[in-house]
């Protein structure tokens, strides 16, 4: 007999997307294209492009991912604005719906609760099709309680399409209906697919360096195109850190802008890629799973870093995180406790429980990860852990 209740099975999904917003994403791409047929090709449009572009993709690789999804460096409060206020020009919903939606995919990567897995949906419902469903737009503030405390952001989150308007208007007054086309719509389909192609190419075409729980995977040439984000399988391996790529030769231009930013006193606290040394600890003879425990210790070493460096209990939030931090610890331990004693019973009666000991365990470490991820953002958030 189990020891434990089989998990109910998932609800199937359903495979569609509402006909309003696919309706608003075809008509952008129609403007850009209608648009370069009546205006023809021009130097002056594609300049336009590529520097829209590569001006909000740093938006959404520094800002949205690496900042407020990862919290991998530090910036004050009007940098933070201007930033997210940069990244919802790019027409990617809000800066707290994007990173509530970044961290679950962290969490459930590639598993039956991922919400864009090309391995679990598909290609194209990986790029394009959970955006456009209707079924996630909803924020779950829950999951950036370190972000929702600023009235700011959750102001650029409720109005997530005044920031792209302003732009496109802007675009228009400053060079015509060249910078409308070009600079804006042109620019946005690109920088749209750019952004997506991480979300479904980059989990399955490219190079697997580490051995992660997921399909992530590396690529020079989706690097070249995203400024960086074409490293997805290191990402995947080490999301805490600022940096991508992880080789002299592993090109990161939002990282080097980070860096330079560093240099100017705007950004703080700026996390490095992994050493030599640490990713030989990780890596060796790890399978997935001590990967998967190997972070959640990390990440564990840092809250008892920051929870004897400050004084924590004034805060509530952290309070309550800290329970469910040690009710998640204790459902692991306990978790594995019944896994040694069904080890210990011989035959193959044990095999079937052992299996769902196993999956029980995993999404214990998830939860026990997530938790402890949540406590070290959100007291980094508030100050009160030491650089």
């Amino acid at each position: 007999m189990s020891l434990i209740p089989a998990p109910a099975p998932p609800p199937a999904r359903r495979h569609h997307v509402r006909l309003v917003a696919a309706s608003g994403f075809a008509l952008v791409h129609v403007a850009a294209i209608a648009g370069v047929a009546i205006l023809g090709l021009s130097w002056k449009g594609v300049a336009l492009a590529v520097a829209s572009y590569y001006l909000r993709m740093f938006a959404i690789t520094a800002g949205f991912h690496r900042y407020f999804s990862h919290r991998s460096y530090r910036l004050s409060r009007v940098p933070q604005f201007l930033l997210a206020l940069l990244g919802q020009t790019a027409a990617q919903k809000g800066v707290l719906w994007w990173a509530s939606n970044h961290r679950h995919h962290h969490k459930y990567s590639d598993t039956p609760e991922d919400i864009h897995s090309p391995k679990q949906d598909g290609f194209w419902w990986s790029h394009i099709g959970w955006i456009l469903s209707g079924r996630y737009d909803a924020t779950d503030f829950s999951r950036v309680p370190d972000l929702a405390r600023f009235p700011e952001l959750r102001w650029l989150d409720r109005n997530q399409y005044a920031a792209t308007m302003a732009y496109g208007l802007l675009c228009w007054i400053s060079f015509g209906w060249t910078g409308l086309v070009w600079g804006y719509f042109v620019s946005t389909v690109f920088l749209w697919h750019g952004t997506f192609t991480i979300n479904s190419v980059m989990h399955v075409f490219g190079r697997r360096v580490f051995p992660t729980t997921d399909t992530s995977r590396n690529s020079m040439i989706f690097a070249l195109v995203t400024m960086g984000e074409g490293w997805h399988n290191n990402h995947h391996f080490y999301p805490s850190s600022a940096a991508q790529g992880f080789r002299w030769w592993q090109l990161d231009a939002s990282f080097y802008l980070l860096w330079a930013g560093e240099k100017l006193g705007v950004v703080q606290a700026l996390r490095r890629a992994p050493s030599a040394a640490v990713i030989a600890r990780l890596t060796a003879g790890a399978g997935p799973v001590r990967l998967a425990a190997d972070a959640a210790d990390a990440l564990a070493a840092r809250w008892e870093e920051i929870r004897s460096a400050a004084s924590v209990a004034a805060h509530a939030a952290l309070v309550e995180l800290e329970a469910a931090r040690l009710k998640a610890s204790a459902r692991l331990e306990r978790l594995q406790e019944d896994y040694a004693a069904a080890r210990a019973r011989a035959g193959a009666a044990a095999e079937h429980t052992l299996e769902e000991l196993r999956a029980e365990i995993e999404g214990a470490r998830r939860d026990l990860h997530d938790t402890l991820q949540r406590l070290v953002e959100q007291a980094e958030g508030l100050g009160l852990a030491p650089a």
